[in-house]
C-alpha cells in the first residue's frame, strides 16, 4: 500500500478517527492492528509471517538475557547471528552467491550454479519487505537490553510494534527503543488541532517533492542511464546531478510525509535529514543525510569498537611510534573505524559493488584524504590570502563537496561498478556545452512546460532550505494569520494536483529508499 494513494489516505483517516476516540490504554493496541493490516496489505502472507518471526526470536532472546544472566552473552551472540544470517539470506543472497560462485569458478570452471540460483530465487520471492529497516531496528533493541540500556519488554505485541509501526515502516527513521515506548504505548495521545494541521502540512510538503520534484527527475535520469552509450560528456553531468536531486527530493520528500502522519497520531520521529547540500565537507554532509542510518553505526558499532582491547591497543601502537599528538599526523585507529563504517553504510544501501564503493569506500577515501592534508591545504590558503570566514568561500566549499558526492552517488544508480566507470569515462570524453543551450535537453523525457514545472519546483525547494538555516519554516507559517497559512498550503495542493507528475510509467510506491 503506498504512501500515496487513496486507499492509504482512506486507511489512515480511518486509523485517526478510531485512535482519537479511543481510551488511552487501547490506543497502542489499535496501532499494533494498523500497523499489521499496513504491513499486510503491503506484502504477502509468507512475508508477513518472516517478518514476524523476525521479531518474536530476538523478543525471545531478549527476553532469556533477562532471566539467564550468565549466559546472557552466548544469547546474544546466538540471535545476532540468527539476525545476520536473516539479513544476508534476504538482502544480500545474491551478492554473496556471486562471489561464491566466482571463487568456485577459479577452480572448477564446469561449476553448475543452479542451487544457488535456486537460492536467490527463493530470497527474492519471500524476502520480508523493509527489512534493512526492521533488523536495524530489532538488532539497536537487541543490543540495548544486552547492555542493560532497557529492560526486556515482556509483551512481545509492543516489540512487533516498536519494529513495524506503520509510518515508518516504510522507510525509517532508524528509532531507538528507549525513546519510542514512552511515544507508543507510555501515553495517553488526546487529540491535538495543531498536530493534524501541521501533520497533514509537513505530509503535503513531502508529496510536493516527490510528484512535482523527484518524479519529473527520473524522466531524465532513466533516459540517460538507460541508454549512457548514446550520451556522452555533459549529458552524463546533467544525470549525475539530477539524480542527486531526485534522491534528495526523493528521500526527503517521503520523510517529511512519514513524520508529517505521526504528527498526526502526535507521535515524534526523528529527523532524518538537515539540509545537507548547505555542507562545507563531506563528512557534514552524511551527517545532515540519512541521520538516523549514521546514529545507528556510531552508537551500535563504531563506539563499541573503538571500546575494544584491539582498537585500545592501536592507540597504544601509534603514540608509541607516532608521537602523542599522533591524530594530526596518521590517525590510524580512527580511519580503521572509517572504513568499517563506510564499508556497512555501502553494503547497507545494496548488495552491489557499485554501491559498497559509490556510497561507501569512495566517500572513506575522500573523507581520509581531506583530513591528511588538510594542514596543506590551511597553509595553501593563507598564502593565498583567501578569506575562509567570507561567503564566497562558503559557497565554494559547499559547492566541491556537492560534486563530490554527487560523482558517488551516480554509482548507486549505475546498475553496475563497470557501467558506473564507463559512463565517467564517457563524460570526460566530449566537451558538448552546446546542450544547454540549443534544446537537446528537451529530447531526453520532458518538454520545455515540463522542464519549467520542476525549475520552479526546485527553486521552491531552495528557498525553503536557505529560510531553513534562519529559523524552522513551518514555525514561520505558523506565527502568520490563519488565513494566509490556508492560501499557501491551498497554492501547493493545487500545484500538486496540476502539476504532479503522473506518466505512463509511475509507480506511486516506488520510493527509492523504500525499496530496501
Amino acid at each position: 500500500m503506498s504512501l500515496i494513494s487513496a486507499p492509504f489516505f482512506i486507511f489512515f483517516a480511518i486509523v485517526v478517527l478510531v485512535y482519537y476516540l479511543l481510551p488511552g490504554k487501547l490506543q497502542w493496541i489499535w496501532l499494533f492492528l494498523s500497523s499489521m493490516v499496513f504491513y499486510y496489505q503491503s506484502s504477502t502472507w509468507q512475508q508477513m509471517v518472516l517478518f514476524l518471526f523476525y521479531i518474536l526470536i530476538n523478543w525471545l532472546a531478549a527476553m532469556l538475557m533477562d532471566r539467564c544472566e550468565s549466559r546472557k552473552k552466548t544469547i546474544y551472540i546466538s540471535a545476532l547471528a540468527a539476525d545476520l544470517l536473516m539479513l544476508s539470506l534476504f538482502k544480500y543472497c545474491a551478492f554473496f552467491c556471486q562471489i561464491i560462485t566466482g571463487l568456485i569458478r577459479l577452480f572448477s570452471a564446469s561449476f553448475d550454479g543452479s542451487a544457488f540460483d535456486r537460492l536467490i530465487g527463493f530470497a527474492d520471492q519471500y524476502a520480508p519487505i523493509r527489512i534493512s529497516y526492521f533488523a536495524l531496528i530489532i538488532i539497536g533493541y537487541l543490543t540495548d537490553v544486552f547492555w542493560g540500556k532497557n529492560e526486556a519488554q515482556k509483551n512481545p505485541c509492543k516489540v512487533i510494534l516498536f519494529a513495524g509501526f506503520f509510518p515508518q515502516m516504510t522507510s525509517g527513521p532508524i528509532t531507538q527503543y528507549d525513546d519510542m515506548q514512552s511515544r507508543l504505548w507510555g501515553e495517553k495521545h488526546r487529540f491535538q488541532y495543531e498536530n493534524v494541521v501541521r501533520g497533514v502540512e509537513r505530509a503535503l510538503w513531502g508529496i510536493f517533492k516527490k510528484l512535482v520534484i523527484s518524479e519529473r527527475c527520473a524522466v531524465v535520469v532513466n533516459t540517460i542511464y538507460a541508454y549512457y552509450e548514446a550520451y556522452a560528456g555533459f549529458y552524463i553531468i546533467v544525470a549525475a546531478f539530477m539524480f542527486a536531486l531526485q534522491l534528495y527530493a526523493d528521500f526527503s520528500g517521503l520523510m517529511d510525509i512519514v513524520l508529517g502522519f505521526s504528527q498526526c497520531l502526535g507521535i515524534e520521529l526523528p529527523e532524518n535529514f538537515n539540509t545537507p547540500f548547505y555542507s562545507t565537507g563531506l563528512q557534514e554532509f552524511w551527517r545532515r543525510w540519512h541521520i538516523t542510518l549514521g546514529g545507528f553505526l556510531r552508537d551500535y558499532i563504531l563506539y563499541p569498537l573503538e571500546r575494544t582491547e584491539r582498537w585500545r591497543k592501536m592507540r597504544k601502537w601509534c603514540k608509541a611510534h607516532l608521537g602523542k599528538n599522533y591524530e594530526h599526523r596518521c590517525n590510524l585507529p580512527f580511519y580503521a573505524s572509517l572504513v568499517i563504517a563506510w564499508f556497512l553504510i555501502g553494503l547497507w544501501h545494496g548488495g552491489g559493488w557499485n554501491y559498497i564503493f559509490g556510497v561507501g569506500l569512495y566517500m572513506c577515501i575522500v573523507i581520509v584524504i581531506g583530513d591528511l592534508l588538510s594542514p596543506f591545504f590551511k597553509k595553501l590558503t593563507d598564502i593565498l590570502h583567501i578569506n575562509t570566514a567570507g561567503f564566497s568561500w562558503k559557497m565554494f566549499q559547499r559547492f566541491r563537496t556537492a560534486c563530490l558526492f554527487v560523482f558517488g552517488l551516480s554509482f548507486f544508480r549505475a546498475e553496475s561498478l563497470a557501467d558506473g566507470f564507463k559512463m565517467w569515462k564517457s563524460a570526460f570524453s566530449l566537451c558538448n556545452p552546446w546542450i544547454f543551450f540549443d534544446g537537446s535537453l528537451y529530447g531526453l523525457g520532458l518538454t520545455k512546460d515540463e522542464w519549467l514545472i520542476m525549475l520552479l519546483g526546485l527553486l521552491m525547494f531552495l528557498v525553503v532550505s536557505i529560510l531553513q538555516q534562519r529559523d524552522s519554516v513551518r514555525e514561520m507559517l505558523h506565527r502568520q494569520n490563519y488565513l494566509f497559512r490556508l492560501l499557501v498550503f491551498l497554492v501547493l495542493f493545487v500545484m500538486i494536483i496540476n502539476w504532479g507528475y503522473y506518466g505512463t510509467d509511475f509507480v506511486a510506491a516506488d520510493f527509492i529508499y523504500g525499496r530496501f
